[in-house]
């Protein structure tokens, strides 16, 4: 019957098919473990070195780059029959796995607007746009030659009888030289194969580093790359590393299969119940390979389910690696459950030099600060754990290598060389005691933080480069996640499907029998709940912006935002006069110390009365306000007290104006439902759709509820003080004992020069000042986090659900008969599909369509 369709049921019948693909391949792939991380961070390295063979992978020391790797780890015997142990070894023969005319051409699609968009923005004189949005090179019968006249703007020639190029070359940046130069090799690959395209080659391992490495230092051409067409067939590509090489951008992805030795990685019981394969990104950074490394990692995350983040532990902070994090959201999948998927390993860690910790640190976190390294580590890795602490690993391949003299003698002779001199320099290390100070150091994160990490990471690096630790975590991870993950993939594969399924089966049925769905009436509806999806995107838009920082055109307060609050109580500590007076005590003590305070004169001594005044002053204390604790404590706590009070002002002054601008913006629609024909009509549309009148009268009453959003807000804050228990004494979070002495109090013992030299040095005070400033930011974000989840994530979760049950145009279809009464009175529940949850697929027709989901749904 589809034959005779028009070609909207066609195209939806093809998404259909591809989301069926989709939803297979998801259900059947093994368990898949990323890992991702700039080039030159040990990426390659570390992976060999984690599976028993250090040279599985090429390792090189610039920016090279490749393909996805997928290694598929195989299960190996425990032992051969003269009890020699097994060395992990990869299969003598790979596969090359070559994209698919059309993949190829979606990446070239990518690249191309991604050029357009960068230039527009930066040299509209180049008209990128105009030129670029249009081509389709692959399948026009134009093909490249639209390219090849415009490229040659970004390498104008120039000399005498030359005109004037549009743009100074040297103001034309050289990322979108590289794009160009890209797209130009990927267009004479395309045009010098032959019947390549979506074939898998076999063919021996010794030439994996020719798939996997272009070996080039950088390759963006100083002048136009001219067309350089080279035919290559797949019989050359098994025979010939040339044309390899030259196949280089037409390849998805490189599979190998690795046989783990038991001996240093036991998996048998954990590839006894599910396939595993580890990806191996790109480089981020690397060179040769802009927008085409990009377009297929972002293809392949979407179905990674546990993620490794290599950051490179002397410079841990990389806004690449954050950059590539933020393509897996792009598969709908929120922070929060990344957060749950991610694993962090630190490399190098073997050249992070030992850091000179203060004897007198009170805490873990002071001795975080005593190194650069250490607390970079902490503050990057956090972006990806979320919190979670034991997913974070230090760890050195050298270390490893040396440790349980694992080969690497397949690598470049300068790969080789560098893990010598590194092997060298660490045995010179240990030879002056280095590896030493890094076991003292965990003993102090040990007595100062019994319960933290720190300690335990730095004994593994320090055993075994943290390799046996990483084995442990990857393990865990992948039983407690990988699986489930998997499987939520899967599950959202399956509902988007489903959600095809009865957009096909509306259209069949718009087309293959008479319908009122185009009467004004529908049209209206339709039209009306289109705009509601629309204000429903924008207030949710808005709402959560304000989970970071206010819109400066809602309303004139200041910033609202954790890192605004956080600032402005650090700087309010800052500005306290006590500092003042003790820096003062210190510049004016002989040793440049912060002075002592002089101990209180005796009750009964004799003081005459000063001039004017009408008694003498009560006996001192000799407690100054600056020489004890409870001074600041008093102080930290009205200061956390009093900007809490702030920050729920500022919140009620903003959802005062949000909420008045929204009544404005929802009163045509709000007129719209009191019309006397509209909510008949939309229980009829909802109740063909869902088949269930109670489901529908909820539904109808939350998007009628949802247009008041003055009485939702005010309905939200009567909730969150209902909710909101007694809050937690800032005193208990002051960074200090209550009412104690501090080291410049008259009553504390005077020491020796040098104790009092470090107890009563200026930089105490700048100390003191730091965590007092730390503290009190914390707590005031924190209960500022609480107070936005209280009042701004639970106004989201309302209209999010909202928007959720605004039909789509494709649901909207008129009830024909009394089919909706009759699955009502028959009391069969909706469905989606297999598994459940909202929607209704009718059963009235007998479309292939139907029977299909109705097999589905009873299946």
């Amino acid at each position: 019957m589809l034959g005779e369709q028009r070609t909207d049921a066609h195209e939806q019948r093809s998404a259909v098919q591809a989301l069926a693909k989709e939803l297979d391949a998801r259900a059947a792939q093994p368990v898949t473990f990323g890992v991702v991380g700039e080039f030159s961070v040990g990426k390659s390295l570390l992976l060999g070195t984690l599976l028993g063979k250090s040279d599985l992978l090429p390792v090189e020391n610039r920016k090279a780059t490749g393909n996805i790797t997928v290694l598929r780890l195989r299960r190996q015997p425990a032992g051969d029959e003269e009890g020699r142990p097994q060395q992990t070894y990869a299969d003598p023969t790979a596969e090359i796995h070559y994209l698919t005319a059309k993949r190829l051409g979606e990446c070239v699609r990518t690249v191309l607007d991604e050029l357009a968009d960068g230039l527009d923005h930066e040299h509209p004189e180049l008209v990128a746009g105009a030129v670029l949005r249009s081509l389709d090179p692959l399948n026009s019968p134009e093909g490249w030659t639209l390219f090849d006249q415009w490229v040659g703007c970004l390498w104008p020639e120039q000399g005498p009888g030359q005109p004037e190029p549009l743009v100074d070359p040297l103001r034309i940046a050289s990322t979108h030289r590289a794009a160009a130069a890209e797209l130009c090799r990927i267009r004479d690959a395309w045009l010098s194969q032959d019947g390549v395209m979506g074939t898998v080659q076999r063919l021996p391992s010794k030439h994996l580093r020719e798939a996997l490495d272009h070996g080039v230092e950088e390759r963006i051409p100083a002048s136009l790359p001219l067309r350089r067409v080279q035919p290559f067939t797949p019989d050359e590509i098994r025979n010939d590393t040339e044309a390899l090489s030259r196949s280089f951008d037409l390849i998805e992805r490189v599979v190998q299969d690795v046989y783990v030795s038991p001996e240093h990685w036991e998996l048998n019981e954990l590839l006894a119940d599910h396939e595993v394969q580890f990806l191996d990104f790109p480089g981020i950074g690397g060179a040769g390979s802009y927008g085409r490394d990009t377009h297929l990692s972002r293809r392949e995350l979407a179905d990674v389910h546990t993620i490794l983040v290599v950051l490179d532990a002397r410079r841990a902070g990389t806004q690449g690696v954050e950059s590539f994090w933020g393509m897996l959201t792009q598969d709908g999948r929120s922070t929060e459950v990344l957060g749950k998927a991610a694993l962090v390993a630190a490399s190098f860690f073997d050249q992070v030099p030992v850091p000179g910790a203060p004897e007198t640190a009170v805490d873990a976190t002071e001795l975080l600060h005593s190194s650069d390294e250490l607390n970079a580590i902490h503050v990057h890795s956090d972006k990806f754990v979320r919190g979670r602490e034991e997913a974070v690993v230090l760890t050195s391949a050298i270390t490893a290598i040396r440790r349980y003299g694992l080969p690497y003698a397949a690598l470049s002779p300068g790969s080789q060389a560098r893990i010598e001199d590194a092997q060298r320099a660490l045995d010179a290390r240990d030879e002056q005691g280095g590896g030493a100070g890094w076991t003292a150091l965990a003993d102090r994160f040990q007595s100062l933080a019994p319960h933290g990490h720190w300690a335990d990471r730095l004994r593994a690096v320090s055993d075994d480069g943290g390799v046996r630790k990483l084995h442990r975590l990857i393990e865990e991870h992948l039983r407690a996640n990988g699986v489930a993950l998997k499987q939520e993939l899967a599950e959202r594969s399956r509902r988007k499907l489903w959600d095809a399924l009865r957009a096909l089966q509306y259209q069949v049925r718009q087309e293959t029998g008479p319908t009122v769905a185009t009467s004004a009436e529908f049209r209206e509806l339709t039209e009306r709940l289109g705009q509601y999806r629309g204000l429903l995107a924008t207030l949710m838009a808005e709402l959560d912006e304000l989970r970071t920082t206010v819109p400066q055109d809602v309303t004139a307060t200041p910033p609202l935002s954790l890192a605004g609050a956080a600032a402005e109580v650090r700087q309010a500590v800052y500005e306290w006069g006590e500092w003042d007076l003790l820096l003062q005590r210190a510049r004016n003590d002989d040793n440049g110390l912060v002075s002592r305070s002089a101990p209180p004169r005796p009750a009964g001594e004799f003081r005459k009365v000063l001039p004017g005044r009408v008694s003498a002053p009560a006996p001192a204390t000799g407690v100054r306000s600056t020489d004890t604790t409870k001074g600041y404590m008093t102080r930290f706590a009205a200061l956390v007290e009093g900007h809490t009070d702030r920050d729920r002002e500022r919140l009620d002054t903003w959802l005062g104006a949000w909420q008045e601008r929204w009544e404005a913006e929802f009163e045509a629609l709000r007129s719209w439902f009191e019309e006397p024909g509209t909510l008949p009509l939309l229980s009829e549309v909802y109740l063909s759709h869902l088949g269930d009148p109670e489901e529908v009268e909820n539904r109808l009453t939350q998007l009628w509820t949802a247009l008041h959003p003055a009485e939702v807000v005010d309905d939200q804050r009567r909730q969150h003080h209902q909710d909101t228990g007694p809050r937690e004494s800032p005193a208990d979070r002051f960074p200090g004992l209550a009412d104690h002495a501090l080291p410049w109090h008259h009553a504390m013992p005077e020491g020796e020069l040098m104790t009092e030299r470090q107890e009563r040095h200026p930089l105490i005070v700048a100390r003191l000042r730091q965590y007092t400033a730390d503290a009190a930011a914390a707590v005031v974000t924190e209960r500022l986090n609480r107070l936005l989840s209280g009042r701004v994530d639970v106004l989201h979760t309302f209209y999010e659900k909202t928007a959720q049950w605004v039909l789509a145009d494709h649901d909207i279809r008129p009830p024909r008969g009394t089919s909706g009464a009759r699955h009502a009175s028959h009391g069969e529940a909706p469905s989606d599909g297999p598994g459940g949850g909202p929607g209704h697929a009718d059963d009235r027709g007998d479309q292939p369509v139907d029977v299909l989901m109705r097999t589905w749904r009873k299946a």
